[in-house]
């Protein structure tokens, strides 16, 4: 049942973006609807889940919405551009990695250690947050806009940290790589 509600907010979701794309054709736009359609895949696939919490599906439901209240301009200056594209390459890079592992709420679906897994432990937060700061450096309510950043970042750092007591072999995995979510720091 909730494979199938994923499956279909996320079909919604990448219906919903394409008509955005088309009516507003941008490179973040198209990759938006990407990125949906890739998720919807996704949960049409999708292992099941070993273990799952519950609780943390909220932070997960709220980090696919929370962005939706912000209004960001039709067209972002190139390096803004380039810092927002960067950020969804890492998105789309990590979901393609994680393949039928990927779900909204923090569950074991088993560990993944390769491609931007490697690198920091949640590589798609950290694209996610990436995306998001260049698009809140150009909003048209830069208050409303870095408030929701804010509340982001604190959502994914609490996904992170209840993931990482969810998946098994994750000790073993946090000795090898080390950053959570910032290489160098964090």
């Amino acid at each position: 049942m909730k494979d199938r509600l994923g499956l279909a907010f996320f079909t919604f979701a990448a219906v919903i973006s394409a008509l955005a794309a088309w009516e507003h054709p941008s490179i973040l736009a198209g990759l938006a609807t990407l990125h949906n359609a890739i998720l919807a895949g996704l949960y049409a696939r999708r292992k099941p889940a070993r273990e799952y919490d519950r609780r943390g599906l909220w932070l997960g439901v709220l980090a696919a919405v929370l962005p939706l209240a912000a209004r960001y301009p039709e067209h972002v200056p190139p390096v803004v551009l380039v810092v927002g594209v960067s950020g969804y390459g890492l998105v789309l890079w990590s979901l393609l990695t994680l393949g039928a592992r990927f779900g909204i709420a923090p569950a074991d679906r088993g560990l993944v250690a390769h491609g931007p897994y490697r690198l920091v432990r949640h590589p798609m937060y950290l694209g996610e947050l990436v995306l998001r700061l260049a698009l809140v450096s150009t909003s048209p309510q830069p208050f409303l806009a870095a408030g929701l950043f804010l509340a982001l970042t604190a959502i994914q750092v609490l996904r992170a940290i209840r993931e990482e007591h969810i998946i098994s072999g994750y000790p073993a995995y946090a000795l090898q790589v080390r950053f959570r979510l910032i290489p160098g720091v964090w």
